[in-house]
């Protein structure tokens, strides 16, 4: 598993992970110092100031939003449970962010990455401020309607929510639920991963019934996934190849700095990439790559793929020589030589007609080979660039010969493949 594959179980993972730690650990940080727990409270407010300047830094945005809506929620919150008894209306205000706090996650999670001073942010800052102003308003003059609202849950439906939050409250996070998860089919990204979690842990926080001053760390479990998700994100952008989901040359870079004994690198490139770029155009080429990097990312042997640049591949074996990478290496070549991409006909209407008329042109399949240079840590290598180098000089060769074959630099531990090669151009 490498790449964004790995990454997105990651995404999954690291959110889920850190509310659980949070939860199991409620019962031994109730019996902490009075001193400590006294203190506890106000570590979400440094975490929520440290995400918005993080979120700002990064140019993520729906971050510093979320952050915002978050320490919104919570200086309500803190204001009202500073005491050892709630009273009625304190409890109204708890209510009432209980309600507003996931419908507002889900509302910015559902928002496009765009500048500070673009119309959307113009418009999400005053929905946001609307929503204060207006439950100030409704609290201070109606209250009795914001407390039939924000605590409803009649004895007939009381099996329908748990005892420590209203109806109203999980129907809010329900519907919150369902756009976060239809926001995150279409995207995927970490950010969706980590505004789920921002919205289970403040469930978790209203679950818990706010019996102790530890169950505020709920929100600190939630600042903590958004900073979590700003900081992987940075990595991906470093390290991950988007168009192919392979590690990029940055990675490899830190992957060779780390090998030590044995190893093989081999350079892959895609044969005529150039040549077919231009006759199919980048949207093909884009869907080729996509393609190869599916086989490549599958090699097996313990060989790990990157994204080198281009067209152009590599894969390191750690702890093996070149003789013993070679058959992951031919299997691979072969799989791709006998692999196809079928080319979408532009005609093709959008949707599907009701009578659909035979079809006189066939769908266009394209099928792409690979060139493969490989070398060794062997002897008379020593360093990583002479091997590096060395593989590249093996892959200019494999072209010089034909093409859609492997060359490898030493040649006492190789026998050529037998491959009929094309001609050269």
């Amino acid at each position: 598993m490498s790449g964004l594959q790995g990454n997105k179980v990651f995404f999954t993972l690291a959110p889920a992970a850190g509310i659980a730690i949070t939860y199991f650990s409620m019962p031994f940080l109730a019996t902490l110092d009075p001193d400590i727990l006294e203190k506890l409270p106000y570590i979400p407010y440094l975490l929520i100031l440290a995400v918005i300047t993080m979120g700002g830094l990064f140019g993520r945005h729906r971050i510093t939003y979320l952050a915002a809506i978050l320490g919104t929620a919570y200086i309500a919150i803190h204001s009202t449970i500073t005491s050892t008894e709630l009273f009625p209306s304190d409890n109204l205000v708890i209510a009432l962010v209980s309600v507003l706090l996931p419908l507002n996650i889900a509302f910015i999670s559902s928002l496009k990455e765009q500048s500070l001073l673009s119309i959307q942010s113009f418009v999400t800052v005053s929905i946001i401020l609307v929503q204060l102003l207006f439950s100030y308003w409704a609290l201070h003059n109606y209250p009795q309607t914001v407390a039939m609202i924000v605590l409803y849950k009649p004895e007939a439906l009381a099996y329908l929510s748990p005892s420590s939050i209203s109806l109203t409250t999980a129907t809010a996070y329900m519907l919150s639920f369902l756009v976060l998860l239809a926001v995150t089919i279409k995207n995927a990204t970490v950010f969706e991963y980590a505004f789920t979690g921002a919205l289970v842990s403040t469930l978790f926080f209203f679950l818990s019934g706010m019996q102790h001053q530890a169950d505020t760390l709920y929100f600190v479990t939630a600042n903590l996934i958004i900073a979590w998700a700003l900081i992987h994100n940075s990595y991906l952008i470093a390290y991950i190849d988007e168009l192919t989901e392979l590690p990029g040359r940055r990675a490899m870079n830190e992957e060779l700095a780390r090998l030590r004994g044995l190893y093989t690198i081999a350079m892959l490139d895609i044969d005529h990439f150039k040549k077919f770029n231009d006759t199919y155009g980048h949207e093909v080429g884009d869907q080729v790559l996509r393609m190869v990097a599916a086989k490549i990312s599958a090699i097996g042997g313990g060989g790990k793929p990157f994204r080198y640049g281009g067209e152009e591949f590599a894969i390191l074996f750690p702890g093996k020589n070149s003789k013993t990478a070679f058959p992951y290496l031919s299997n691979l070549r072969e799989t791709i030589d006998h692999s196809s991409l079928v080319l979408r006909n532009q005609n093709r209407p959008a949707s599907k007609p009701e009578n659909i008329p035979p079809r006189k042109i066939p769908w266009q399949e394209v099928h792409v080979t690979i060139s493969i240079g490989v070398a060794d840590s062997s002897e008379d290598l020593k360093n990583i660039d002479e091997i590096l180098k060395a593989a590249d000089d093996a892959l200019y060769r494999a072209k010089e010969k034909g093409r859609n074959r492997i060359s490898q630099y030493s040649i006492k531990n190789y026998s050529p493949e037998p491959v009929a090669g094309e001609t050269e151009e």
